[in-house]
């Protein structure tokens, strides 16, 4: 067996979510060929990478790259009101079909998603909607429902660097971690990237001396607490972060979630009473036969 300890398994974990040259390089290539194709039809006003990409938290093959595609107030006005968010979205999807067809183009809740071979790009429509108080660009995107939610991409970005630093780096591994955890799990589980980070940001969670091994399972047993269920917005911009897209997607995601967190639970406990295999073991099944021993 391996004389590794747990938490030089949780590094070496670490070490191999990071993205190489190559990817990096690729979605770059890709997000340029899309901010091309959406400026030949649409009066784009910025282009901007939003999401784990934008925060450091992408993980080598397996995280969406996120954008917002910020477009001309004109583009969505019609007289006094603005369209509905669903024909902004049909209108990008059909632009990106015609550029990309052979790719899978289709539209989720709040996105165009673009499946390349080696990633998947999902744009956001927005418009410039004022500044927040503390003067970052607020935006409106669709809220799901054919209307549009304000955020503010920079101010929560802000918020999410200033808690890490606070946690000296740990909010960062930690949330590289779970994300890495619901891409193990089969199926995988769609628990928002951006609600992962705003939990651990808003909760204090990896504050203090704590290992990665203790941040998870208390990350996990919180969200299992919550039933999976949104959270407000600490900084009252955005209403509620959702943890998910559906209430089936909520439910498949709450069963994994508990399941996860016993078996973290145990690992703990294990490690506890110096009995390292049994803890290897355990978290070998948290991460569904993919940690490293």
């Amino acid at each position: 067996m391996s004389s590794m300890t747990i938490s030089e398994s949780f590094q070496l974990m670490l070490g191999a979510l990071d993205p190489t040259e190559a990817e990096l390089s690729s979605v770059v290539q890709h997000l340029g060929t899309v901010k091309t194709r959406l400026e030949s039809t649409f009066e784009l006003k910025k282009f901007l990478k939003v999401g784990s990409f934008s925060r450091g938290t992408f993980i080598s093959g397996h995280s969406d790259v996120d954008v917002f595609a910020v477009v001309s107030r004109d583009e969505v006005r019609r007289g006094s009101s603005y369209v509905s968010s669903n024909t902004v979205l049909d209108n990008f999807k059909q632009e990106l079909e015609g550029r990309f067809w052979n790719s899978i183009v289709y539209r989720d809740v709040q996105a165009v998603e673009v499946e390349f071979a080696d990633s998947q790009v999902d744009v956001v429509p927005a418009f410039f909607g004022g500044v927040t108080e503390q003067n970052w660009p607020l935006y409106h995107m669709p809220d799901g429902a054919g209307g549009w939610m304000r955020t503010s991409p920079g101010l929560h970005n802000a918020y999410i660097k200033q808690e890490n630093e606070a946690s000296i780096g740990k909010i960062r591994g930690t949330a590289r971690l779970m994300k890495y955890w619901r891409e193990c799990r089969s199926p995988r589980i769609p628990l928002s990237s951006f609600y992962i980070e705003m939990v651990l940001a808003s909760e204090g969670i990896c504050r203090g001396v704590k290992s990665y091994a203790q941040c998870m399972t208390e990350v996990l047993q919180l969200i299992a607490q919550r039933e999976c269920r949104g959270m407000l917005d600490p900084l009252h911009i955005s209403g509620s972060i959702e943890a998910v897209k559906t209430l089936n997607q909520r439910d498949a995601s709450l069963t994994s979630i508990r399941y996860s967190r016993d078996h973290a639970k145990s690992a703990l406990s294990a490690e506890k009473s110096q009995d390292i295999e049994e803890a290897k073991r355990q978290w070998d099944i948290v991460f569904n036969g993919l940690f490293p021993w």
